[in-house]
């Protein structure tokens, strides 16, 4: 009778242990990309089956350093074991603080320098606001490492394939484009359109890129970087087709010639799954949104943050964009004009899918616009006293980072 409860016992033992000691490999790999680098570790000390897991090569091939204070440098031990397995990388970084900017930094460099290079995708991101004169020369240092040729002893079995500085806040110039242009053929996505307070790219280096980097299909950057000529070289008949193209414009567009419609016609005709993103932030010229705007545009995304009363270019996208629109943004002071332009515009609009409005609007009106978009995925739509309370919030850095954030 007790062989028979010793028996039964271990059964349920057995029972209860045997789904977590037979899950498939390729399982519990799955299951630990999901967890971040002390859970992962101590996952590993459950038993020896995860143990290995832990240290299956495929595991390595996307991570995520966060550097927040200097107890966090015990994350660069990862490139010792697997820097030469990971292929997709994130940097996430509080940049004022010296010790994060130091291992940010070294982590890039020994990328760079690892002996069997595999890394395809990289993205850094800064998390909060410059030090006082920060420039960010040792970032721009390590990225013309990491951009520039691979030493000898580096064995390149990947080239660069994405880049995403659209969080680091300090300048990119020529220099750095000239590198990831003359060693990265096989880029496809590069986002370089930062919250720096000025474009350092010019248009004659960004038309190298684009005649260069052959498999480009998505890029984001300022409008005062792009030219007719890059567009038409978007356009030669052995470059990949555009499929995403986000334009930031700014002041600089009054002393850069706007972007034909002849360009824009070449370019659309070459790249017809082209979908357009276009951000205007508060310190371009009212103006200038009318000669960007052109009608042809497949534009699937705008942001309008001028502040200033935008009735006027409202209509013009419910003119223009009405059937292709799916995310509009616009911080203006609001007018019985405007909210005329806006009702007109969503009525129109049958893919509009986020709308945020940062003016007050009467009740009556977002009550129009809740039934006319019932599935909204995304919107910001307060009355004037709502609007009033949350401005101190949304004028400032927030506002900027809801507009001129990419997707």
């Amino acid at each position: 009778m007790d062989n028979v409860d010793v028996e039964s016992e271990i059964g349920e033992e057995e029972e209860e242990e045997g789904p977590w000691i037979n899950l498939p490999d390729h399982v519990l790999v799955n299951i630990f990309s999901f967890l971040n680098l002390s859970d992962r570790s101590q996952a590993a000390c459950a038993c020896k089956a995860w143990s290995e897991t832990f240290d299956t090569p495929s595991l390595w091939r996307r991570f995520k350093f966060h550097f927040f204070s200097e107890s966090d440098s015990c994350q660069l031990k990862c490139l010792d074991l697997y820097g030469s397995q990971l292929r997709n990388v994130c940097v996430v970084l509080n940049q004022k603080g010296e010790d994060n900017r130091r291992n940010a930094c070294e982590v890039i460099n020994r990328l760079a320098e690892s002996p069997e290079r595999r890394l395809q995708d990289i993205t850094i991101q800064f998390t909060t606001d410059n030090p006082l004169f920060f420039k960010g020369m040792e970032f721009m240092n390590s990225l013309a490492l990491l951009f520039g040729p691979p030493a000898p002893s580096v064995t390149m079995h990947h080239q660069l394939r994405k880049i995403d500085l659209s969080q680091l806040a300090i300048s990119i110039s020529d220099s750095t484009l000239a590198l990831i242009a003359d060693n990265h053929p096989n880029l496809e996505v590069l986002n370089i359109q930062n919250q720096s307070l000025t474009s350092h790219i010019s248009t004659e280096h960004m038309l190298n890129l684009v005649r260069k980097c052959r498999k480009l299909r998505e890029l984001s950057t300022f409008y005062k970087s792009v030219s007719d000529d890059a567009f038409k070289a978007f356009a030669e008949a052995d470059h990949t087709p555009l499929e995403y193209l986000s334009l930031a414009c700014r002041r600089e567009e009054k002393y850069h010639k706007p972007l034909s419609a002849e360009a824009w016609d070449i370019l659309i005709a070459s790249s017809p799954k082209l979908r357009v993103s276009l951000l205007f932030d508060h310190t371009i010229e009212r103006h200038q949104i009318r000669h960007i705007l052109h009608p042809q545009i497949p534009l699937t995304e705008l942001a309008m943050r001028t502040m200033s009363e935008l009735h006027h270019e409202v209509g013009i996208v419910a003119t223009f964009y009405p059937r292709t629109l799916e995310v509009f943004i616009v911080v203006t002071k609001g007018s019985e004009s405007f909210k005329t332009e806006l009702m007109r515009l969503v009525s129109a609009a049958p893919h509009l899918r986020v709308l945020h409005c940062f003016c007050g609007l009467d009740e009556g009106t977002i009550a129009r616009i809740k039934e006319l978009c019932p599935n909204l995925e995304e919107s910001t739509l307060k009355t004037e006293d709502d609007f009033n309370e949350m401005s101190r919030v949304f004028v400032g850095r927030a506002a900027r980072n809801t507009v001129m954030s990419g997707r």
